[in-house]
């Protein structure tokens, strides 16, 4: 899936809109950093190591876009909060995210659950939550994520495993009807998956909620969710 392919009836769908990108330092995430400026958003990008995000900030202004590089430690509430603050700070606003985070393996039940309660609902981080970093460091990125989302949203998840699937599923689930959609790209080379964000953070995929997308496909894998009318 070509990235223009996405967007042969807008040029830039992201226009005026300011998007956080986790694990922004390289590969995927990197890849989806800079199509999402192509797209008009302005982009936040945040890692665990500072060189490789300056980097992208100062290709992606070359270029004309805006982006500011945040060294974050995505595994620590404090540190994500105050990233989401940063966001704010500087751009005013958060529309969406793309969370690129290993999240593999399994997930049980009272974790997914748990975390899933954190993320949505300010709940505190349960022994059950904690203990699952899978499901903890998503949980938490969305989280804060979540409550910054004034307006309604999109999030998307870049997740190879089923931890992640499962809480994309069940934060969609929680989140249905306030205007926030949730869902998951599992696999794919980093432009198609670039792609995939741009369009799930568009207005082209308003309908889709709580879906897992492997490009070069843009058609969930389950039959699409659609919010309630008014919404």
């Amino acid at each position: 899936m070509a990235y223009e392919a996405v967007h042969e009836a807008s040029h830039e769908p992201l226009q005026g809109r300011t998007v956080l990108v986790t694990g922004a330092a390289g590969g995927a995430g990197a890849a989806v950093a800079w199509a999402l400026s192509r797209a008009g958003a302005s982009v936040v990008l945040a890692a665990g190591d500072a060189e490789p995000l300056e980097e992208q900030a100062a290709r992606i202004g070359a270029a004309g876009g805006h982006a500011i590089a945040v060294r974050t430690d995505l595994t620590d509430q404090v540190a994500v909060r105050r990233l989401v603050e940063q966001t704010l700070g500087a751009f005013g606003r958060l529309d969406a995210a793309c969370n690129n985070t290993a999240c593999s393996g399994t997930c049980d039940d009272a974790a997914c659950d748990a975390s899933c309660d954190a993320a949505c609902h300010d709940a505190a981080w349960t022994d059950a939550a904690a203990n699952d970093e899978r499901a903890h460091g998503l949980a938490l990125a969305m989280r804060y994520e979540i409550a910054s989302m004034r307006t309604g949203g999109s999030i998307v998840n870049l997740t190879p495993g089923p931890a992640g699937i499962a809480l994309t599923r069940a934060t969609a689930r929680r989140l249905a009807g306030s205007g926030i959609r949730v869902n998951a790209v599992t696999a794919g080379g980093p432009d198609e998956i670039a792609g995939a964000v741009v369009w799930l953070c568009s207005d082209a995929a308003t309908h889709i909620t709580g879906e897992t997308l492997t490009p070069p496909s843009l058609r969930p894998a389950n039959r699409p969710r659609k919010r309630p009318a008014g919404r």
